[in-house]
């Protein structure tokens, strides 16, 4: 009897534990984690080139209109990691990794910028954001600002997407 107890009991709690805290789909999270302090292994990047990567995706958002402002992963039966369109990047290769493959993602190429250094007013100047991980690089789920209009366009909504489901990753680029 005491072990029907106790067996019950362990299958509750764990159909309870995985209904409180479901798991992020592809195998990562959206926790800032970096590399060489938190998990994986140290990128050894320049800082001033993980700046650059924020400056330029900044005028990317700048210098394009409607649906061109977005970087979008569409849904796919992988979980896709897909470079950023960033020249001249240095020492940084700039990826974005689709976390929820069932969900069309699109966010702001500025919302890209601000999960690597908060803002260019930003009070921390980066530190709680992938700059802040310094020459290690890192990762971190990108957190859309939708209160900005673009998230409210008949464009976007019609689109489909939602602001969610991706993490922009700062990892060494390739010797050429």
């Amino acid at each position: 009897m005491l072990f029907h107890t106790i067996t019950g009991f362990a299958l509750l709690s764990l159909t309870t534990a995985s209904a409180i805290a479901p798991r992020a789909g592809c195998g990562e999270g959206t926790q800032k984690i970096c590399y060489g302090v938190d998990g994986g292994t140290s990128q050894n990047i320049d800082p001033e080139d993980v700046q650059y990567v924020a400056e330029y995706l900044r005028s990317l958002s700048a210098e394009n209109e409607g649906k061109n402002k977005f970087w979008t992963m569409p849904k796919s039966i992988d979980c896709a990691e897909w470079s950023l369109p960033v020249f001249n990047a240095g020492t940084v290769l700039a990826l974005v990794k689709h976390i929820d493959n069932r969900v069309l993602s699109s966010v702001l190429f500025e919302d890209l910028a601000m999960a690597i250094d908060g803002g260019k007013n930003a009070a921390d100047k980066g530190k709680n954001e992938l700059l802040g991980c310094g020459r290690n690089g890192g990762q971190v789920g990108v957190t859309a600002n939708t209160s900005n209009p673009l998230y409210n366009s008949a464009d976007y909504k019609s689109s489909g997407a939602k602001p969610t489901g991706l993490v922009i990753k700062l990892v060494k680029a390739p010797a050429t």
